[in-house]
């Protein structure tokens, strides 16, 4: 069986560094590319084993990053509860706000102009915001349920939303 996989370029830098190091643990890789560990791990198993991720054609790890990759094999799924809550853990506490700053000035902005949108004034709290977030993530669930990353978004969304709502 054929599997789609994005790409992104964390991916790509892990991926690159796998198929250079195969025998490299995801410690080691995460250290490696400033990725977390559970990211690595979770990318490790979705992409194989490293003798799949060697043995794959040259034309599937030099893809364009936009374009879905065709893996010449199925890749495992052994997500667990564990995972996708490190995974969230990693998200909230480290990768995101390196990336887009500190979450409760975030959600207080979108508030803010959501309410500009809605033409309301302070309707939408804080508080509301991950909740919202996580509402929106669950709803792409009904168009796919295989999708972990709206699983550890939602157990994200939830944790800023329980550390926000006791400020």
């Amino acid at each position: 069986m054929v599997k789609k996989v994005r790409k992104s370029k964390k991916a790509d830098k892990i991926w690159a560094y796998k198929v250079k190091h195969p025998e490299a643990t995801a410690k080691q890789i995460a250290k490696a590319t400033k990725s977390s560990e559970a990211y690595v791990f979770m990318l490790m198993k979705k992409i194989g084993t490293p003798k799949e991720v060697l043995e794959a054609p040259k034309e599937v790890l030099e893809a364009p990053k936009e374009e879905q990759l065709e893996l010449p094999f199925d890749p495992p799924l052994s997500v667990t509860r564990t995972s996708i809550l490190k995974e969230a853990e990693t998200l909230v506490s480290k990768d995101r706000a390196e990336q887009h700053g500190d979450a409760e000035s975030n959600f207080v902005l979108m508030a803010a102009y959501w309410n500009a949108h809605l033409g309301l004034r302070d309707y939408i709290k804080v508080d509301d915001v991950p909740v919202m977030l996580a509402l929106m993530k669950v709803a792409r669930l009904h168009g796919n349920n295989k999708h972990i990353d709206n699983y550890v978004d939602v157990c994200g969304y939830m944790a800023l939303g329980g550390e926000i709502s006791q400020k």
